[in-house]
């Protein structure tokens, strides 16, 4: 993978990672019950996880 292509996914980790901080307690703070903000993290984490297996294809032993 190129190295443009690595770090514009690897910034895009860091902008979700923020993301999980600010939605649920700004966004979502008048939402009573508790899985709005599960939600938020559980597709969240999936798409990280997504971005990381994409990154980590292209290294080599």
């Amino acid at each position: 993978m190129e190295n443009r292509r690595a770090r514009w996914l690897l910034a895009t980790v860091l902008i979700i990672v923020l993301l999980n901080f600010l939605v649920p307690y700004t966004l979502l703070r008048d939402v009573d019950a508790w899985y709005g903000s599960m939600l938020f993290w559980l597709v969240s984490t999936a798409i990280v996880i997504g971005i990381n297996a994409v990154v980590s294809s292209s290294w080599e032993e």
